[in-house]
């Protein structure tokens, strides 16, 4: 769901990782809930219904939680990374009658510690990089709150007045910033794909904001700077998918980590690393990241060809904000071992993939990789022109081609024959360790 943000209130002091935190989650949506979850655990109401205006107590170990309330109406409500040692009582709130959202408010003016760090909660939930929410009004936040200020029209001084406490205010309400970047489908209207010695060949996919209705409201135009201030805070612009290949390597699309001035991979276990572009190759639209050797287990690659009529599965993670913050498993074929106009890097899948989904592996049922994903087909647009609409059309790039790319950038990635015939929920156990969510700050 776009546009959520929490009420955060009574701030406290942080327990220890190891405890279980306690906490409270009220309904204020207008309608009952049905469903709640924690963390991706089971439903803490247990086919029980939450009126609106009830509330339910709930605890998760350490201090962030994931947090999914799902309506009666069928909207769900996703919230990620919530502090829950600084917020013991979490509010879903309703802004217009029928249309639940999460809001989210800042003290005016932000005094104190608490005040403080509150601001810095609303700027990371608008797509800002105001640091850890710690209380501080250090170098970083005032970076952030200054950029905020800039994209607001208010005065730049860095400092969190009640002018631009209001405006976060308002801004949380009308929804965040970042957008879940992806590139427009093959056939889209967009750049030109210029030439190739540059750029990624006809057929690959490029990063621009989501449609209108899915994205966030624009925000107001300011002019650039005459120059580029290297210390300005960043946004988040977009994301994708990557998946680790080797000890501190990961794989991914070009595309996902073109122009980012920071680059941050979540892993599975939720921990954010900072990650490095250590080669590129963008007309095959492939980068290979570095960060720490411990991020996770690398996956194999598959020994032998790809064949037509492969089962295969895709791992990502795709609309993330809109579908949740956790990762998505499709099923589907290998339909043909070339690309559009028959491009030898390329193979045509039919396993759906959505915005997100762009560098993600694409695994047999031996749980190998066999290719990576990078595009789909603008089936609408292909409609308009022929009259026949395309279905299940989607572009990944050969795992042959992705193992030439590393080999040129000294990682040799682990091979393994496909002997085995897991089920898809197997699979996508063994991809789940090794599969980052990969963040672009612009």
């Amino acid at each position: 769901m776009r546009g959520l943000a929490l009420v955060l209130t009574l701030l406290v002091s942080a327990p220890s990782a190891a405890q279980e935190t306690a906490f409270s989650v009220f309904n204020r949506t207008g309608q009952a809930a049905i469903g709640l979850h924690v963390g991706g655990g089971p439903d803490l109401l247990r086919g029980r219904t939450l009126p609106a205006g009830a509330g339910v107590r709930a605890s998760a170990p350490g201090c962030r939680a994931d947090l999914r309330l799902v309506l009666a109406s069928g909207e769900v409500l996703d919230w990620t990374g919530v502090n829950i040692c600084a917020t013991r009582e979490v509010f879903f709130t309703a802004a217009v009658p029928g249309r639940p959202r999460a809001t989210a408010s800042a003290p005016a003016p932000a005094d104190g510690q608490a005040g403080v760090a509150a601001v810095q909660r609303a700027l990371e939930a608008l797509g800002y990089d105001p640091g850890p929410a710690d209380g501080v009004l250090g170098p970083r936040t005032r970076e952030a709150i200054a950029a905020f200020q800039r994209d607001r029209g208010l005065p730049t001084t860095g400092v969190p007045d009640r002018a631009t406490v209001a405006a976060l205010r308002d801004g949380i309400a009308a929804g965040p910033s970042a957008v879940d970047g992806k590139p427009p489908p093959i056939g889209e209207a967009g750049p030109s794909p210029g030439p190739r010695n540059g750029k990624p060949p006809p057929g690959v996919d490029r990063p621009v904001p989501l449609p209108a209705g899915i994205g966030p409201s624009p925000r107001p135009a300011r002019p650039a700077p005459a120059q580029p201030d290297q210390n300005q805070a960043q946004r988040r612009a977009s994301t994708g998918t990557g998946f680790i290949v080797a000890p501190g390597r990961i794989l991914t699309n070009h595309h996902v980590v073109d122009g980012c001035r920071r680059t941050v991979g979540v892993l599975a276990s939720r921990r954010r690393v900072d990650l490095a572009v250590g080669g590129r190759d963008a007309r095959r639209d492939l980068a290979l990241l570095s960060g720490p050797a411990d991020m996770g287990p690398a996956l194999a690659f598959r020994e032998g060809p790809a064949r037509r009529g492969d089962e295969v599965v895709t791992y990502g993670f795709p609309l993330t904000g809109i579908l949740g913050s956790g990762p998505t498993l499709t099923t589907g074929e290998i339909s043909a071992l070339t690309g559009l106009r028959d491009d030898p890097n390329t193979m045509i899948i039919s396993a759906p993939v959505q915005a997100g989904n762009s560098g993600g592996p694409l695994l047999d049922r031996a749980g190998n990789v066999i290719g990576v994903i990078v595009a789909k087909l603008a089936a609408l647009r292909i409609a308009e022109r022929t009259g026949d609409l395309p279905q299940n059309v989607n572009i990944a790039i050969q795992g042959r081609t992705a193992l030439e790319f590393l080999r040129r950038n000294g990682v040799e990635p682990r091979r393994s024959p496909s002997i085995a015939h897991y089920p898809a929920a197997e699979v996508g156990e063994i991809a789940h360790p090794s599969t980052v969510l990969i963040e672009c700050f612009k």
